[in-house]
């Protein structure tokens, strides 16, 4: 016999240790499907190989359990029929010894509980070995202390400087001679600086706010702030993303880290330099270091568990930098591996353009290329010294290759796939087909052919981070609209007459504004605001333009705090930031800040023999 679940329940909820650290939500909708089961004594609840269907909660009286073999146990626990949250069907009978009442939950309610809380599926398997072994497993349920509602005193400074800030913004922009459209947008962009720097909410929200904001104050049209989300590179973005899901869940990214590992020598240097080399070969033909980080992420994932490095260890530090380097290093070293940078070539004399769109651009960035990947390799050897793993074991790699057997079909798809991204983004030049049109196809084949399902689709594909790509696009664009970048290239050339015609003075100008523009502009709008700013000067100053161009783009890459780089919150937003020390790493990205300035300099003596000075 059942009826509904008395009042009282909620308290026998509560203080069970199976149940007592989910959170209140999930405990009401559990208290909706509770009913009251009473049975008198020698009455059966469930028997032993039928359908798990119900959880049970005893209010009063006793149970024994039956086992398969006969063997008959008291319940002490007050709580039986865990199969139903972890099996198909009971492992024991429930026989009642005294009159019983008890509460039960169906198994769509803890099938529902365990998808959102796999915790709680294994803590019903440690109940379930509680009952059969008579002996608990579980500590005794706990009442969950209130969560603090107090901030810290960071953010609590914060939240003031937000309410301040943005209003001397505007009221200094407006004494600079700013339009009221541009001096409001300033005083946007200074409170969503601020949210970053103070880490007030999380990173891809901030850019949303300003276009929505902009949106709402009427400073820009809907088509200029929301352009992004109308733009090819939407459809770049899922489409490379999409890419590398299917490449990682589909097993291809272990089978060729299983191969990389068999066939490398067994050392640590080799296997970083790996990664590093398949993120320089992706530059020339993918203009987004973001879209380059995608592809390689699943490749350090398995090859990090491959190699069995400890999570935060040296060696998964160093990898991770390795991988990382290999999708950022490159990209002011070519005219095609950034996308900022084939924007800015369009502001150069159209002589300079020609002789700078093919291989000379690499010929003139040259030293700082072959300087950035040893300064690399020096600076992972000392922060990162190798752990001395035991020796790879080559044999089991192999009976691993052999028990993957041949690939199977949503393998071969993804390779498909990947090959011809790679094929059709690397001959645009003969076929004039758009990037992304190009990764539009790919991600058509992927989704009809099922190499990724809905399911991966909703959850394996960074969407926080194609929102936050999306918002900083249209927070330049809406910038280009008020005409921004105008105004602060005039304020910028008035500043700069000390340099004189001095190059290493122009050097150090460069730097100063990249820097204070990457403050609020991500990488490639914060280039090419830097670059508009810079050109001017340059031309005044007699400084080879390209020069111009290479700084803003080399200079671009400096970050310090997360939110400035795009490609380091997409590893952190896809979870990679527990594999890797991140102290550490930050170290290692410090010193490739300062590499940058040094390399720059160490090219100014080549530069001029190359007759650009």
């Amino acid at each position: 016999m059942t009826r509904e679940a008395s009042l009282p329940s909620l308290l026998r909820l509560r203080m069970d240790a199976l149940f007592s650290g989910l959170p209140d939500g999930v405990l009401a909708r559990l208290l909706g499907a509770l009913d009251e089961v009473h049975l008198g004594p020698g009455e059966v609840l469930y028997r032993h190989g039928e359908p798990a269907s119900f959880l049970y909660l005893l209010e009063e009286g006793t149970l024994d359990l039956l086992t398969p073999t006969g063997r008959q146990l008291e319940l002490k626990e007050r709580r039986c029929g865990e199969e139903a949250a972890v099996t198909s069907s009971y492992a024991c009978s429930a026989i009642a010894r005294t009159d019983l009442r008890a509460v039960r939950l169906p198994k769509s309610a803890l099938t529902e509980v365990a998808k959102a809380h796999p915790a709680f599926a294994a803590s019903a398997m440690q109940s379930l070995l509680s009952s059969i072994g008579g002996e608990s497993f579980l500590l005794p349920g706990k009442a969950k202390a209130a969560k603090s509602a107090e901030m810290s005193a960071t953010e609590i400074l914060g939240w003031g400087l937000l309410l301040t800030v943005p209003l001397l913004f505007f009221a200094l922009c407006g004494a600079r001679g700013f339009t009221t459209q541009a001096a409001l947008f300033s005083a946007i962009l200074s409170a969503t600086v601020l949210m970053w720097v103070f880490s007030l909410v999380d990173e891809f929200i901030p850019p949303l706010i300003a276009v929505v904001a902009t949106l709402f104050i009427g400073l820009a049209p809907a088509s200029v702030a929301l352009a992004g989300f109308a733009s090819p590179g939407m459809m770049t973005l899922v489409g490379v993303f999409a890419l590398s899901a299917a490449i990682g869940s589909s097993g291809l990214s272990y089978r060729f880290m299983l191969w990389l590992l068999h066939r490398l020598p067994d050392r640590p240097v080799w296997q970083q330099s790996a990664l590093l080399t398949g993120g320089y070969l992706l530059s020339p033909i993918t203009p987004s270091g973001n879209s380059r980080l995608s592809l390689l992420l699943p490749l350090y994932r398995d090859m990090r568990e491959g190699l069995r490095l400890p999570k935060g260890g040296a060696g998964a530090t160093a990898l991770m930098a390795a991988t990382f380097s290999g999708a950022m290093l490159f990209s002011p070293m070519l005219s095609t591996s950034k996308s900022s940078n084939i924007t800015a070539v369009n502001f150069l004399p159209l002589q300079i353009q020609e002789q700078f769109l093919g291989l000379y651009w690499l010929v003139a960035a040259l030293v700082a290329a072959v300087g950035m990947t040893l300064c690399h390799l020096a600076a992972v050897r000392w922060l990162f010294p190798s752990e001395n793993p035991a020796p790879l074991p080559k044999e089991r790699i192999r009976a691993q290759l052999e028990l993957l057997g041949p690939m199977t079909s949503v393998e071969r798809i993804a390779l498909a796939g990947f090959a011809f991204f790679l094929v059709a983004s690397a001959s645009v030049s003969l076929h004039h087909v758009p990037p992304s049109w190009i990764a539009g196809i790919v991600l058509i084949v992927i989704l009809v052919s099922g190499a990724l399902g809905k399911k991966e689709f909703r959850e394996q594909l960074d969407w926080p981070m194609v929102f936050f790509l999306l918002g900083m696009d249209g927070i330049t664009r809406i910038m280009e609209h008020l005409e921004l970048n105008a105004v602060l290239a005039k304020i910028m050339t008035a500043w700069f007459g000390f340099v004189g015609g001095n190059l290493w003075l122009f050097v150090l100008a460069a730097l100063a504004t990249t820097l204070l523009v990457r403050l609020a502009l991500p990488i490639t709008s914060g280039m090419l605001v830097s670059t508009i700013m810079l050109l001017p000067v340059a031309a005044a100053q007699g400084i080879n333009p390209w020069i111009c161009v290479f700084l803003t783009a080399i200079f671009s890459d400096i970050w310090f705090l997360p939110y400035q780089s795009s490609q380091y919150t997409q590893v952190v937003s896809q979870g990679f930031e527990s594999h890797y020390d991140v102290p550490g790493f930050m170290k290692y990205n410090h010193l490739m800040n300062l590499a940058r300035v040094v390399v720059v300099f160490m090219s100014i003596p080549y530069w001029k023999w190359l007759g650009l000075v």
